[in-house]
């Protein structure tokens, strides 16, 4: 008999009962609410049918209104219990639910949940109906989404959400477990490693504790440290040292044969934890680790002892038509695109705990971490600071394995001085995991407190000079000697002589936002100090705060449907050519669409499509030659005068164009004098066509799992167009579900969006997925649905 822990998952078959009206406006759920709710009278036969992760109202990808999800809803899932639960513990475990849940089973109320971005548990044994397959237990979710909950990073009335610059849509977003342990079990596992760069020293103290164990019991706690199926390493430990805390540590050594883990090359090891009693076998639960030195200093950022530039993003975990309510897969793509396309070797996860598949696939990646607890700009009073408490707490204990993390937030992102606060948090993460860099973000006038209380300064650098044209450009602060230096936010629209980074503007303002990376990391990359640049932000992101296009923030290097724009050429190039030649031009290729001449600050698009006299290409090649049509236009080497210290500095050109030209544009990449490689882009649109691109071509069919379809106007050659009129019908056939606005207008996206396709559960098949314009006709795009 297997002893590892069994679950199955919730995440189907429920029942949505909308919008639960309050006799009041308090912040604590009426309990007269919460009876009637819990109670078997309340029927829910005609309840909506949903599948979790879900959200409580339909979303666009632009002009969200908050109104519509802040209120309290009510979630119902009737479950029986397997067999092979039956005589073992019970608990249903949530991801996360935004942004108070109440939980209830069979009329019972389990207990409250005040925060919605990190897991919670409730013990059912006693409660759940288990006596057969047919035993109906009922468990009823009330979820409170309301802004003005004192709950970080929420602010009482008479705040609005605006106050944060970003939005929370309310609903049960992450997965919903049933789970099965046995009477004794392991409830939490820590990890520490020490000596990591040492081969002979190198070890590990897992931190293992038991729930369940009773006075006097005899049995031992063993744990394999795994390459696959080869056990490298093996220690146990007998439970009489349990006796009176129900935990162990047991030091694993003779660690010579580890692999360090490393952005280039992410090691991990699997760590098995049994629990013998009076000779049996009773339970097992497993981890993944790394090992690696991960080490902030005043001259920079050091891993296993070689010094590192941060190249990085900050990333917001929400999408749009969701919220947060993505499945794994599409978390997962997010750091693929980080690592892959962006090249950056870290992200900060802003300004919240992340999914646990975001964090995953950091970890098989290589992508360095800064991980937080959830908070803008606000500190709220003592049961708020609690609460902040019992966040960090329940971030690190279940983040603390993973190589990726480096950084733990123990201050609030932009606050001021709370010394007593801060003291606070600074020992409770030091207390929890003392392994790790603690950071906090400063802004503005906190840019040199003097009484910053953690290990790395994070500085959110948005200050801005104006150049030998009379632009304005990033400027950054010098860092603080002495001590180390993080730039966890820099760049963005407000630094940048544009007030949009829109894939739908003229080619001479998009390349503006390549340049303001360019320069920016070309400062920090030349002064020591900095330990690197985390540019604000990944992807744009729904806000209705400050700087914003229809409700979005359009600071990111990509979209919000995570497709790149042309300013992130810049760190698209930032690779080496060994591993893949880049020829990125930091604008599209634009002629006007069918002659129409859209306007722009009062100029007739076709005045200002091409990207002018200093037209910018991002490469890590050595030298490209430019072609317009037939016509030879320049040698271009990259520009190391203006960025000395970028690996791979960006070159540039005259495209400047008359009005009513169009020619094709041709550039070949040169290495060592040898061709390497070529990019056209069309400049007749009558050749252009709609394409649709899905990021994987199977699913599972769990009625869960989903993936991301990129719709685009393309040119003749594959290369996307940045405007287009056209609106796009879309139909899906097979067993899936389109999840995007239907029709779809491209107008206001840059002729670039995305949809994405969910499964059908218990449906497995081929899923036909059709996009047509009167313009460009049809095309389509087939998934497959396997079952699981």
């Amino acid at each position: 008999m297997s002893t590892a822990t069994r679950s199955i998952s919730l995440d189907t078959d429920w029942r949505f009962g909308g919008e639960v009206p309050l006799p009041g406006i308090e912040d604590a759920l009426d309990p007269d609410v919460l009876a009637r709710l819990r109670s078997e009278a309340t029927k829910d036969a005609d309840w909506t049918a949903v599948t979790v992760p879900h959200t409580v109202t339909p979303l666009s990808w632009k002009l969200w209104n908050p109104e519509s999800w802040e209120k309290v809803w009510v979630y119902r899932r009737h479950f029986a219990v397997p067999e092979d639960f039956r005589g073992q513990r019970i608990f249903v475990d949530f991801g996360a639910a935004m942004t108070t849940a109440v939980v209830s089973l069979n009329g019972t109320e389990l207990g409250q949940h005040r925060g919605g971005y990190l897991p919670f548990s409730f013990e059912i044994t006693d409660l759940v109906q288990a006596n057969s397959e047919n035993s109906d237990n009922v468990l009823t979710v009330v979820v409170d989404s309301r802004f003005n909950l004192n709950v970080p990073p929420n602010i009482p009335a008479p705040a609005l959400s605006s106050s944060l610059d970003y939005l929370q849509p309310g609903g049960i977003h992450r997965s919903v477990r049933l789970r099965a342990v046995p009477a004794t079990f392991i409830s939490q596992i820590t990890t520490t490693h020490h000596d990591a760069l040492d081969p002979d020293r190198r070890r590990s103290t897992f931190g293992v504790a038991i729930d369940g164990l009773t006075s006097g019991a005899s049995g031992t706690v063993r744990v394999d440290l795994r390459d696959g199926e080869q056990v490298l390493a093996s220690a146990d430990v007998s439970l009489d040292s349990a006796a009176g805390t129900g935990a162990v540590d047991v030091e694993l050594g003779g660690l010579r044969d580890v692999q360090l883990w490393d952005v280039d090359d992410p090691r991990l090891y699997d760590v098995v934890v049994s629990l013998t009693l009076d000779g049996q076998p009773v339970h097992e639960e497993r981890l993944r680790t790394g090992y690696r030195e991960a080490r902030f200093e005043p001259d920079g950022f050091y891993l296993n002892g070689t010094r590192r530039y941060l190249l990085g993003v900050n990333r917001h975990g929400y999408f749009p038509f969701t919220g947060f309510a993505m499945p794994d897969r599409v978390h997962r793509q997010d750091a693929q695109i980080i690592k892959r396309d962006l090249n950056c070797v870290m992200v900060r996860c802003s300004h919240y705990p992340q999914t646990e598949s975001f964090l995953d696939a950091c970890d098989e990646l290589g992508l360095l971490v800064w991980e937080e607890p959830p908070g803008w700009q606000y500190v709220g009073d003592s049961a708020w600071q609690d609460l902040i408490a019992q966040d960090i707490e329940a971030m690190i204990a279940r983040d603390r394995h993973r190589p990726s993390i480096i950084v733990w937030g123990a201050r609030l992102n932009e606050t001021p001085d709370r010394p007593d606060f801060y003291a606070r948090t600074e020992a409770l993460v030091k207390k929890l995991d003392p392994t790790r860099t603690t950071s906090g973000t400063m802004h503005g006038e906190y840019a040199r407190t003097q009484v910053f209380q953690h290990d790395l300064f994070g500085y959110d650098d948005y200050h801005t000079t104006v150049d030998e044209r009379g632009e304005r450009r990033p400027l950054l602060l010098e860092p603080i000697d002495g001590r180390p230096y993080l730039l966890s936010e820099a760049i963005s629209t407000r630094s940048s002589p544009t007030t949009l980074y829109r894939r739908a503007d003229p080619a001479d303002v998009q390349q503006h936002q390549a340049l303001d990376y360019a320069y920016s990391h070309d400062e920090a990359m030349g002064d020591h100090r900095f330990a690197g640049l985390l540019a604000w932000v990944g992807f744009d992101y729904e806000a209705n705060m400050g700087n914003h296009h229809r409700g979005v923030k359009t600071s990111g290097l990509g979209d919000v449907f995570r497709v790149l724009k042309p300013g992130a050429a810049i760190y698209r190039s930032q690779v080496d050519p060994a591993r893949r030649v880049v020829i990125e031009p930091a604008f599209t290729w634009n002629p006007p669409e069918f002659g129409q001449a859209n306007a722009f600050g009062g100029r007739a698009e076709g005045r200002l499509w091409s990207p002018g006299a200093e037209a910018m290409i991002c490469s890590n090649c050595d030298r490209l030659e430019v072609y317009l049509g037939e016509r030879h236009v320049a040698s271009i080497a990259p520009d190391r005068e203006r960025f000395p210290h970028l690996p791979y500095a960006p070159s540039f050109v005259d495209l400047t164009l008359a009005e009513t030209d169009d020619p094709e544009l041709r550039i070949d990449g040169y290495l060592d004098g040898k061709l390497v490689g070529t990019r056209r882009f069309s400049g007749d649109r009558s050749g252009d066509s709609l394409a649709l691109t899905p990021d994987e071509t199977e699913i599972l069919a769990d009625g869960v799992d989903a993936v991301r379809v990129v719709l685009a106007v393309v040119d003749r050659y594959g290369e996307a167009r940045g405007s287009s009129r056209a609106v796009v019908d879309l139909e899906v056939s097979g067993p899936g579900e389109l999840i995007g606005d239907n029709p779809f207008d491209l107008d206001d996206t840059g002729a670039v969006a995305a949809v994405w396709v969910r499964s059908v559960a218990g449906e497995p098949g081929r899923i036909i997925v059709r996009a047509s314009t009167p313009e460009w006709g049809s095309t389509t795009a087939i998934l497959t649905s396997r079952a699981n």
